[in-house]
């Protein structure tokens, strides 16, 4: 399920370049529940040694954005939009019921005032499907080098790993939405659409992730495609990558 959010205001927006972390802040203080809440940032859903939020979120996306080299900020024109993503509809309910609730919202510095909602829940129907990255889709591994260091690998879409990684993760936030997992054989992503500057080099927090915007073609089971409307592609999507939107061809 998609719910998106449009957001109004007087002038033009300027925020952070990285501005992950504000997006994540907003969404959890959307959250009224405090159960809920307090589950999904401290813990998650649970498989094996890993943690699943199961929800994930689009760039932020205005009529127009260009970058300002004097304050180092994105420079957005109004009306803005974010799209969020979850399996669980319980989470999106709480989500819109929170939007509307505030009225208005606070990013960063930046005051916006919340002017309608929309939800969607576009299905699988046919193979393979197009998708288009709302925000980049991540796809890495923790290495160690020979001198015994650990560090991170971001895989490239044209990398054999970047598909056996992908489908791995999906089978595993599909066994924790439906208790059952789902076959893997067949399962593809192939760039459809894709150019070098949709290889995006973000922050969150202290930490650098690099991650890939653009169009992809998936074939495979789908129910497993569907998770990855719903629940986002590749890794971290809690933290704003992997969102994504069926296009029609």
């Amino acid at each position: 399920m998609q719910l998106t959010i449009y957001f109004h205001a007087p002038g033009p927006v300027a925020i952070p370049v990285h501005y992950g972390t504000l997006l994540q802040g907003l969404i959890y203080h959307q959250m009224q529940n405090p159960v809920l809440r307090t589950y999904l940032h401290e813990q998650g859903f649970v498989l094996e040694k890993r943690r699943f939020k199961l929800f994930t979120f689009s760039r932020l996306m205005g009529r127009a954005v260009r970058y300002d080299r004097d304050s180092g900020r994105l420079i957005y024109t109004p009306p803005l939009k974010l799209v969020i993503c979850s399996p669980i509809p319980f989470i999106l309910q709480e989500l819109g019921t929170g939007f509307l609730r505030q009225g208005q919202v606070r990013l960063g510095d930046v005051r916006l005032e919340v002017k309608e909602m929309s939800a969607a829940s576009p299905r699988v129907q046919t193979q393979p499907v197009r998708v288009r990255m709302l925000s980049p889709v991540v796809v890495y591994s923790t290495m160690e080098s020979q001198d015994g260091r650990s560090y991170t690998y971001y895989y490239a879409p044209f990398e054999p790993r970047f598909t056996e990684l992908v489908g791995a993760n999906l089978v595993k936030k599909h066994l924790l939405i439906h208790g059952r997992p789902a076959p893997l054989d067949g399962f593809s992503i192939l760039p459809a659409a894709l150019e070098e500057r949709d290889l995006k080099i973000t922050r969150y927090k202290d930490i650098i992730i690099k991650g890939w915007m653009g169009d992809y073609l998936l074939q495979g089971d789908p129910h497993l495609l569907q998770v990855a409307l719903d629940a986002g592609l590749g890794a971290k999507n809690s933290q704003g990558y992997g969102c994504c939107m069926l296009l029609d061809g």
